[in-house]
This record gives C-alpha cells, sequence and structure tokens, in this order.
C-alpha cells in the first residue's frame, strides 16, 4: 500500500515523510526571509502565496489567489531594473513580480491561509467586452 505524507503548511502530499518535512522547511524559510524584507531566490516546485485578480472587463479570466506552486524564475526588465518575475503552475499566462509579492507574503498568508489559488471565471456577459 503506497502511502502519502502531507506538508502541514501546503496540504500537499509527498511520497515520503522526509519529503514532506523538507516542504514545510522550505516553505517556513521562503516565509521567514519574506517577513524579514527580504526577497529570497525561489526555484521551481517552490511554494508562495499569489493574489486575486479580478476583472472587469474580461472575467473570465478572474483567478482567486492562494498557494501556488513555482513552476519558473526569471529575470525581466520592470523599469529598467532587473527584477525577479514567476509564473506558477496553477496560473501559467502569467508572469508575476516576485519582488513585489515577497513584500506581500504575510498578508497574503493571513488572508489565505491553506487555500490553494485557482481560476474563478465570471462568464456573465456584462462582465466580458464583447
Amino acid at each position: 500500500m503506497n502511502e502519502n505524507y502531507q506538508c502541514f503548511e501546503t496540504t500537499r502530499n509527498f511520497p515520503t515523510a522526509e519529503a514532506a518535512r523538507a516542504s514545510e522547511t522550505r516553505f517556513l524559510e521562503i516565509q521567514g526571509a519574506c517577513a524579514g524584507g527580504q526577497v529570497p531566490e525561489l526555484r521551481r516546485g517552490d511554494v508562495i502565496y499569489i493574489d486575486t485578480e479580478l476583472y472587469i472587463g474580461h472575467g473570465r479570466d478572474d483567478f482567486r489567489g492562494g498557494l501556488a506552486e513555482v513552476f519558473e524564475c526569471n529575470m525581466k526588465k520592470s523599469k529598467g531594473r532587473s527584477i525577479p518575475f514567476i509564473r506558477v503552475a496553477q496560473q501559467l499566462d502569467t508572469w508575476h513580480n516576485w519582488r513585489e509579492l515577497a513584500s506581500m507574503q504575510k498578508k497574503l498568508r493571513e488572508e489565505f491561509g491553506k487555500s490553494w489559488a485557482h481560476p474563478d471565471p465570471d462568464e456573465r456577459p456584462e462582465f466580458n467586452e464583447r
């Protein structure tokens, strides 16, 4: 019988207890660094928080924030400076400014807790331009 071990911080399942504890440690390391005003370097598989995005003219793209798994990290230019941007598995079509998100992690953690980010499309015609 295959057992799964859960990360207490993110509710993700892992094949071993060691992997689940490593996930907890990494998550808390990232959150602690952000709480201390740092912008820690992320790697694929890390879990962070992203914010909700709601749109008046294209509600079909509405997205609820929460925990999200880092899929890709890249340095991009913003206002002439190199800034770390990330994509998450839950929203692959969007690049997020990690510097901004890092400063919001505490607030987002309080808001979303262990809820995972997900699409939440609003298909009502009045919220979607034709």
